[in-house]
């Protein structure tokens, strides 16, 4: 796992930052076979509300809905129909704008609070990274924290304990963005493969 932050940056400068490192890894294609998947930037940047309506058919409203009332229901129609519909793309793509709900660490999209600023890569169906404007305000933290504790009681789910050193940490952090990228996942794609088993230097049965 390669993962990065930006101090005083926005999230945009750390999806560029992503761009600039995948075209640098492919030499801008990756080779699957037959395919080619365009991965020169600017790539196609597309809110998961309209990933939804494209690929799903659903309303803006029906997505922010399940994704905070139904998770069962959006994560089953993201990896039955959204998902598959990106692998097929000969492009690579990112979703951004992910519902708040399901971003509890990054920050709120400035004139938008329904949804915040995550975003993830996606490449022939292959999900590469996943990246925030990072989330530095202890009091919205805690609050979030607090209801997520509240409703993993609901479900009869293990409430976990508030981490006090995270949150107190959190008001020292200036403003700032970050990414996770699987460097493995990433290497197999320029390997042309999407397997990481295929690109590992040795396997589990040799440790």
């Amino acid at each position: 796992m390669l993962e990065w932050y930006r101090s005083n940056a926005g999230v945009d400068a750390v999806v560029e930052d992503t761009e600039q490192l995948v075209a640098a890894v492919t030499g801008g294609t990756v080779r699957l076979g037959a395919r080619a998947i365009d991965v020169r930037p600017p790539l196609e940047r597309l809110t998961v509300c309209d990933a939804f309506a494209r690929f799903a058919g659903w309303t803006e409203e029906a997505t922010l809905e399940a994704a905070a009332r139904d998770e069962d229901r959006y994560f089953r129609a993201l990896v039955d129909e959204v998902e598959p519909a990106l692998a097929a793309l000969d492009h690579g793509v990112f979703l951004v704008d992910y519902p708040a709900t399901q971003a509890s660490l990054a920050r709120r999209k400035p004139g938008d609070a329904r949804v915040a600023e995550r975003f993830e890569l996606y490449v022939a169906g292959v999900e590469l990274c996943n990246g925030f404007g990072e989330l530095v305000d202890p009091v919205e933290q805690r609050a979030r924290l607090v209801h997520d504790q509240k409703e993993r009681q609901k479900r009869g789910l293990p409430v976990y304990p508030i981490d006090e050193r995270f949150l107190e940490a959190l008001g020292r952090v200036a403003p700032s963005a970050g990414n996770a990228l699987g460097l493995d996942r990433l290497v197999a794609l320029a390997c042309g493969t999407t397997e990481i088993a295929d690109v590992l230097a040795f396997s589990a049965d040799e440790l």
